[in-house]
């Protein structure tokens, strides 16, 4: 396995990814950036303090307020109120900027003319003060509405105080820092990756099971809730794969089961015909009839297997066509007639009359076939099958094929239609096919969900079982034709 594309590695890189991201972000957000955030905060300050003296412009305690302001931000404020009928000039300043004794200011009649000219009321400079070659931020404004002749003008300066040796500190702090976050994350990254892949290993490893219907793995308490989810998905599909591979191996045994009894069968009565019956008509003619028999059986079990795996694909051609199913009917139950004289079994038929359908005629007649031919199989000691074809109401035709034998139990009736299925002989609520492949319930399900028909069977253990279908009736019918007509092919006297 290549390392680099495991979960756990990608964990990892990914993990130490981000933190180097952030530290990257951090770099350049605490250190690079620093120089231009400080200035910013600087001037903000002075924002501020412009707008707490326009606001106390007029109050008698504004002396104090330009005070306190200087003292709390270490600024320089000077303020100049201008009486323009007597020509005066009121001023008040106050300088709390540390190591500024030599700053040499605009004179006030300088910055005064600098507000005027401006044209916005405001001038702001960036400076060097000159002795001591520090930054300095001057804010100067008007005061007032009129910009010509304002009220009176503030002069706010704040002092960028020298960070060179702060920034180095900084910098230095920040190289350790970032050294020691990376070590320890290594660490960390590397333990919660494992704690992520392990549970994923450890299924996996159980997984490799999975084609022999075997999943062991063990899920912890403190397991995520996906890893919890995704045990319990394989251990479902280990289930169904178990399921599967023994139902196809039991498919296996029944088929080859049916194709070996008359293969067999084929093989004796040839030998039979060639060693002894071969001049005798009666018993050439019943061996032949056998061999005719078993001949037929085979095609029906290859017929089965093909038709299945037809619409298993999906491939299985549709021939719609309206036809009367009443009339059908007599049709497909008159192939069981040598039943009745065989083994004595009773097909009762009560069927409405002139009830049509759309369908593929060829694969109805197959689907009808296959569920009577499993109430044959499954019939009780009456030996009675009954079959029904009656309106249900609102145009749906209902056809049922009915047996008085063990029945399903509710716990396996879900599964009979499923393809392989079979429900095990110990429960006694099904037996083998005595003809057939097994598979008839499957090709009767695909059929029908195919044309998009409704389709059940409902079951009591001990009285029976009915199968039944829908199917849309073609063209209503008037309710004078729905004469029923009921009878009984196999009972005495017919």
């Amino acid at each position: 396995m290549n390392i680099f594309k495991s979960i756990k590695f990608q964990v990892w890189l990914r993990f130490e990814l981000v933190v180097a991201i952030l530290l990257l972000f951090a770099y350049v957000f605490l250190i690079e950036m620093f120089p231009t955030f400080y200035e910013w905060m600087k001037t903000y300050e002075i924002s501020e303090a412009v707008i707490t003296i326009r606001s106390n412009w007029y109050n008698a305690e504004l002396a104090d307020i330009i005070d306190s302001t200087a003292l709390k931000n270490k600024m320089y404020i000077s303020v100049i109120a201008v009486d323009y009928e007597n020509s005066r000039y009121y001023t008040h300043e106050k300088n709390e900027m540390p190591g500024s004794g030599s700053l040499l200011f605009l004179s006030k009649e300088g910055y005064m003319a600098e507000v005027k000219k401006s044209g916005t009321g405001t001038v702001y400079r960036r400076f060097k003060e000159e002795r001591e070659n520090n930054t300095v931020l001057m804010l100067v404004t008007g005061v007032g509405d009129n910009k010509e002749y304002p009220d009176g003008y503030i002069c706010i300066c704040n002092y960028i105080q020298p960070i060179g040796t702060t920034m180095s500190i900084f910098r230095r702090q920040y190289f350790f820092v970032s050294v020691i976050t990376l070590i320890i994350t290594l660490f960390i990254s590397a333990l919660f990756a494992s704690k992520i892949t392990y549970p994923i290993i450890r299924i996996n490893t159980s997984a490799k099971e999975l084609p022999h219907g075997k999943f062991e793995a063990k899920i912890g308490e403190r397991d995520y809730a996906e890893i919890k989810q995704l045990a319990g998905t394989l251990k479902s599909a280990s289930k169904e794969i178990a399921k599967s591979e023994n139902l196809q191996r039991e498919l296996m045994a029944n088929i080859s089961h049916d194709l070996r009894t008359p293969l067999t069968m084929i093989k004796a009565y040839a030998e039979m015909i060639r060693d002894i019956s071969g001049d005798n008509p009666d018993k050439r003619e019943r061996h032949l009839k056998i061999i005719i028999d078993e001949t037929d059986r085979l095609s029906s079990l290859v017929n089965d297997i093909l038709d299945r795996s037809k619409l298993q694909a999906g491939v299985a051609e549709m021939n719609i066509e309206s036809f009367d199913l009443s009339e059908r009917l007599s049709g497909v139950i008159s192939r069981f007639d040598i039943l009745k004289e065989k083994d004595g079994m009773v097909f009762e038929l009560q069927a409405e009359e002139n009830i049509m359908i759309s369908a593929d005629i060829t694969k109805l007649e197959q689907v009808i076939y296959n569920l009577i031919n499993n109430a044959v199989t499954y019939a009780g000691d009456d030996n009675l099958v009954i079959v029904k074809l009656y309106r249900k109401g609102d145009g749906i035709a209902r056809f049922e094929v009915t047996d008085h034998g063990e029945g399903i139990s509710p716990d396996y009736l879900p599964y009979i239609w499923d393809r392989y299925y079979k429900v095990s002989e110990r429960n006694k609520t099904h037996k083998r096919a005595k003809m057939g492949s097994g598979i008839g319930l499957s090709i009767v399900k695909g059929v029908l969900e195919q044309h998009g028909f409704a389709y059940g069977a409902d079951s009591v253990v001990g009285e029976g079982s009915t199968f039944w279908f829908e199917a849309p009736e073609y063209g209503a019918r008037q309710e004078q034709g729905k004469s029923m007509r009921i009878w009984r092919k196999g009972d005495k006297g017919q």
